[in-house]
């Protein structure tokens, strides 16, 4: 729990930084994010009229599974500009950070993550890897077009499309 005792705040803020468990994320069912290590927080509180202003930054070690090779890759989300207000009446002794924390970490994890911009995915047939290497499958075959009757025609005055083209009904 990241809390900050509001009685330590002075005319010129309040710092406060640590580390508090991955746990926080609470990604232990999420099938594509994992955490890796735990929260690091660098934070200032400043009173402003019945406000206590919180800003500053917070990073989370992550294991994530990229979504093309579905393997689990290594990376860190990183909020630069944390800035919440909260009302200082509702929080007379302790301010308790933790839920807007963990918030703005999840907003910084990829909707579609990715272990590397050139990732090659799995092979639809086998499932390799093809990072790893290429696999031994043939490559798909395309399957015809309704519109392939059309591809050697050349329309001229009068003439008509080849049977079986779209828009016409065989008999």
């Amino acid at each position: 729990m990241i809390r900050i005792q509001t009685s330590q705040i002075g005319e010129t803020g309040y710092a406060v930084a640590g580390e508090e468990s991955g746990d926080l994320l609470d990604l232990a069912r999420d099938p594509v994010a994992r955490a890796a290590g735990p929260i690091r927080y660098e934070l200032t509180v400043e009173a402003a009229g019945t406000e206590l202003v919180v800003r500053g930054r917070a990073a989370a070690d992550l294991r994530l599974r990229c979504s093309r090779c579905a393997q689990f890759f290594s990376t860190t989300a990183r909020v630069s500009s944390f800035l919440h207000a909260y009302e200082w009446a509702e929080h007379p002794e302790f301010l308790d950070v933790s839920d807007d924390v963990r918030e703005d970490l999840l907003l910084e994890i990829p909707g579609f993550p990715l272990c590397c911009a050139d990732c090659k995915g799995l092979c639809a047939q086998c499932g390799r890897n093809l990072n790893e290497g290429t696999c031994g499958c043939a490559p798909p075959e395309e399957e015809a077009s309704p519109w392939s009757a059309l591809d050697g025609w050349t329309a001229t005055p009068g003439s008509r499309p080849p049977a079986g083209g779209p828009g016409r009904k065989r008999k």
